[in-house]
């Protein structure tokens, strides 16, 4: 039998189990090209592209890679994720005051 537990407060999921993603990835807006990108030698980028890989075997389009997160969570758990995603509200955040 399969276990699961919060991975948010940790403790065994007895009930139900709710499973939330987050994906993160650099946003990209079509309708905005610049003088910039116009001006861009798209051919020598692809070569170099193509040469870097043939060295590395390894193809690296860009540093911000997009990510996928999975998380396992409680009922109360998926509640107050749900209210919050981005943890602004929560109550344990530190707050130094200003000398």
């Amino acid at each position: 039998m399969l276990h699961h537990t919060c991975d948010l407060c940790g403790q065994k999921i007895q009930e139900k189990r709710f499973v939330t993603r987050v994906e993160v990835y650099p946003a990209f807006d079509p309708d905005e090209i610049t003088e910039e990108d116009l001006d861009r030698d798209n051919l020598s980028e692809i070569s170099e592209m193509l040469a870097d890989m043939e060295l590395t075997g390894e193809l690296n389009l860009d540093s911000a890679e997009p990510k996928s997160f999975r998380f396992d969570l409680c009922q109360t758990c998926c509640r107050n994720y749900a209210k919050d995603p981005l943890g602004r509200h929560r109550t344990g955040r530190m707050r130094f005051s200003e000398n």
